[in-house]
């Protein structure tokens, strides 16, 4: 790697990841596979990626470390790009990341030994897969824009991720490209901003290869110490913030009957985002009666079991820029329901149910339509959902990007 990185050393591409070393979240999922995905097709690329303060060549090891999903849903104390797990460094920036004051200065000085020691004579390109750089690398920048929920809902995300996210709009002004991930974030992008289609692509993200149909009885003995039984159970996933929208599911799922309710509990998977989410005067009694259960810190085989054990996978979101538990939900055979007029119709493709995110009551329809049919367990159903869900792929996706790389970089 480091030889094959020499002699492409002027058209080398610049990365940022620490923010791979967190939990993996929908973006640092997206970055690290869509990565692997590149490399794959492209082996002679040279990525020089900012992580720890410092830039480095990403070399075959430091990649690997980039790209292996953690067992758990949750952080698993890896440091992206280093080789190293749970380090001083990593263990530093969870701490700092805690506090507000703390955060900001350490953003600003992290933005200035970005830019000043950035290699721009080694690199044609930075890609910035989290929205935007850190601070002007002093060369071209393609930037990745997953959604745009901090301008069209600011109310729904902390202030300082909406101030983080403020200068996106004039990265994104002067692009010579855009990145994003579905048609319905391409149309926001233009509409926002009037940044032309034409030099918008969408690399889509897709399912990992885990979330598969295994069949009932496998996914029954992993669903078992969980307490739940294959077909007689809602899920949700997601973080648990407001922009979820966890409290209309709720209101909705408190109008079924009790007895509706103790054959089909509500399952909420995910762990705790920021803000109040102002839940129902129900959700107290649903979580003693049993009803309705919150689960954090699964691993990916109970997520994959939950996907493929529910009845219906509900996403009431209030904006989602791609809405990745649909496709995984899919791929894993499952129905699901979702907001009406978010990505997650684009991206369903007409394999699932739509009500308007803050209807409550189109929402218990759903939830009773459920109940009294058998979408779950229709074989050819389960196998069109399938078939949908592997319309996405990475390689494709790489394709998009590789395609976008050889218009942006010199040859």
């Amino acid at each position: 790697m480091e030889a094959r990185c020499k002699t492409l050393a002027k058209n080398a591409i610049g990365l940022d990841l620490d923010f791979l070393s967190g939990p993996r979240t929908g973006v640092a999922n997206y970055t690290a596979r869509l990565i692997q995905a590149v490399l794959r097709a492209e082996p002679t690329l040279c990525y020089i990626a900012f992580t720890n303060f410092r830039w480095n060549e990403l070399t075959g090891a430091s990649l690997q470390d980039v790209v292996d999903q953690p067992e758990s849903v949750e952080a698993s104390g890896r440091t992206a790009a280093t080789g190293h797990t749970g380090g001083l460094a990593s263990r530093a920036v969870r701490l700092i990341a805690r506090d507000k004051s703390a955060r900001a200065i350490y953003r600003k000085a992290r933005g200035l030994l970005f830019a000043a020691l950035a290699p721009t004579s080694r690199l044609a390109l930075f890609h910035a897969f989290n929205f935007r750089p850190p601070r002007d690398p002093g060369v071209p920048v393609l930037p990745v824009i997953h959604d745009l929920s901090t301008f069209r809902h600011p109310g729904l995300h902390p202030p300082d991720r909406v101030q983080w996210l403020d200068p996106v709009a004039r990265t994104i002004a002067r692009a010579p490209m855009v990145q994003t991930v579905s048609q319905f974030s391409k149309r926001d992008i233009v509409d926002l901003f009037g940044y032309p289609a034409d030099r918008i692509f969408v690399a889509p993200p897709a399912a990992s290869s885990f979330f598969m149909a295994m069949g009932e009885e496998p996914t029954s003995r992993v669903l078992a110490p969980l307490g739940l039984s294959y077909g007689r159970f809602f899920l949700t996933v997601g973080s648990l913030e407001p922009r979820k929208n966890v409290r209309t599911l709720i209101s909705a799922y408190a109008r079924l009957a009790p007895s509706d309710r103790a054959r089909c509990p509500l399952v909420a998977v995910g762990g705790k985002g920021w803000g109040d989410l102002n839940l129902p005067s129900e959700t107290e009694a649903l979580c003693r009666e049993g009803s309705l259960r919150f689960l954090d810190g699964i691993s990916n085989a109970q997520l994959r079991s939950l996907y493929e054990g529910a009845r219906l996978l509900l996403m009431p979101s209030l904006y989602e820029g791609f809405g990745m538990p649909i496709v995984e939900a899919l791929a894993c055979g499952t129905p699901v329901a979702f907001s009406a007029g978010t990505a997650m119709e684009e991206i369903a493709a007409g394999h699932g149910r739509t009500a308007e995110a803050m209807d409550a009551e189109g929402w218990t329809d759903i939830l009773r339509d459920a109940l009294a049919g058998h979408a779950h367990c229709d074989p050819g159903l389960r196998q069109a959902r399938i078939a949908r869900a592997r319309a996405f792929s990475w390689q494709r996706s790489a394709e998009s990007v590789l395609e976008a790389y050889r218009r942006l970089i010199p040859q």
